[in-house]
């Protein structure tokens, strides 16, 4: 009986890791038809620049809109900071896709100091699936990343 049980819980396991597993699969296939159109993005910066205190930094905001549809936005941040004469540069990028009215995958990533850091982060129905950064508080952010978005969505549907 013992036996019976533990391959049953395995079983259970390992279909669940493989639905999540196709689910991932599906959303980087919505993810690379959204890459792949041919929507016209609609592009914005904001500049910021505060020598006083050794900031400069230049946004840049693209979003592909299908319809009355938010299908991607993107927060490009590029900035010099400036301390004790010492230039310290930075490049962070937040690409956030949706399907449906729903947000399905983040993609971030860092450079600074010549190092580079990614993430992609999962999601199904409003809830993180799955995220490749692992840390202590990766569940915080991905949380985060959701609230973020469900904001952008409010917002876009004011426009």
């Amino acid at each position: 009986m013992k036996k019976l049980l533990i391959i049953v819980l395995l079983v259970s396991t390992i279909q669940a890791d493989s639905q999540d597993t196709l689910k991932i699969k599906q959303i980087d296939s919505i993810v690379t038809g959204i890459n792949k159109s041919n929507i016209v993005p609609v592009n914005d910066s904001i500049v910021q620049d505060l020598p006083a205190m050794g900031l400069y930094m230049k946004t840049n905001l693209t979003m592909l809109v299908e319809g009355k549809e938010l299908k991607k936005y993107v927060n490009k941040v590029n900035g010099v900071r400036k301390e004790n004469g010492v230039s310290e540069e930075l490049s962070s990028s937040n690409s956030f896709y949706f399907d449906k009215g729903k947000l399905i995958k983040v993609e971030e990533f860092i450079v600074k100091d010549g190092k580079e850091q990614h993430a992609d982060w999962y999601y199904a129905d409003d809830k993180p699936l799955y995220y490749t950064f692992q840390s202590d508080r990766s569940d915080e952010r991905a949380a985060l990343l959701l609230n973020m978005a469900k904001s952008m969505l409010k917002q876009f549907q004011k426009i």
